[in-house]
């Protein structure tokens, strides 16, 4: 247990961002769980949580959430609960809520509002991915707030050794030309590593001077990914980090990786 990286070793790049956090989290394989697991780790470090969507998300059933149109609007006292979550609208055809545009979660950070609130870190899901593991981003992906301080881009390491193709990938043309895998091929690390590197990959519109996390979720801590197979992503500043684990379970982090 002493070689599993704990929550403060994670988060601890994040303390040279002033003012509030926004980290978004991109991706396939787990990104509402991983913002869950986030709130947790930031809300057991003290810290208090605003949990929203700049697309489209199922709806929490573990915090109070609200329904706003413009949260700049919201009473003071929302601010000073420990988490809270609030979209804009709910989309009762299609099960879930409605969140913010990008734009709109940029200038509420700079909002005299918020900076004189208690609120520390807005976790947003920034990307949809239809329930699939795997993803490439289409031409209007991932919904980034430009003022992101972190940017997590989830993979579904379970389908590492498993074979891929349209029936499993989310926008599956362009994944297979970022990464070059044909139909029924067997998913291997170069190919992820290729998503993560490529500009119109994993974290495209991420904005520049912003932390980059690599998170390879439901991934066996028996899986053979020497750290080796990482170094020549954080030498060339493709990531800040690279994440191993499973955000459902205790520890949900059981390797990092860092430059």
């Amino acid at each position: 247990m002493e070689n599993i990286p704990q929550a403060d070793t994670l988060f601890c790049d994040l303390g040279v961002f002033a003012g509030p956090l926004i980290i978004s989290v991109v991706g396939a394989g787990g990104k509402t769980s991983t913002l869950f697991w986030l709130a947790q780790q930031f809300q057991q470090a003290g810290r208090r949580v605003l949990l929203t969507t700049t697309t489209h998300m199922f709806l929490p059933e573990r915090c109070p959430t609200l329904l706003c149109r413009d949260l700049r609007q919201l009473p003071a006292a929302v601010w000073k609960m420990p988490l809270q979550a609030c979209f804009s609208a709910w989309l009762a055809d299609v099960g879930k809520v409605r969140g913010f545009a990008p734009a709109m979660l940029d200038a509420l950070l700079l909002d005299a509002l918020l900076l004189e609130a208690d609120i520390d870190v807005m976790l947003v899901e920034a990307d949809g991915a239809h329930g699939f593991a795997l993803k490439a981003p289409n031409e209007h992906e991932p919904c980034i707030p430009y003022r992101s301080s972190c940017v997590i881009a989830v993979t579904g390491g379970q389908m590492l050794g498993q074979k891929v193709g349209p029936e499993n990938v989310h926008r599956w043309p362009l994944f297979s030309r970022i990464t070059g895998a044909t139909p029924g091929v067997v998913l291997d690390l170069t190919m992820l590593r290729r998503l993560i590197q490529h500009p119109q990959g994993a974290f495209k519109n991420a904005p520049a001077g912003g932390r980059r996390v690599w998170l390879l979720n439901q991934i066996s801590q028996n899986e053979n990914l020497p750290d080796s197979a990482f170094r020549p992503l954080l030498a060339q500043g493709d990531v800040d980090a690279v994440w191993m684990g499973a955000v459902q379970e205790n520890p949900a982090i059981t390797r990092r990786v860092v430059r």
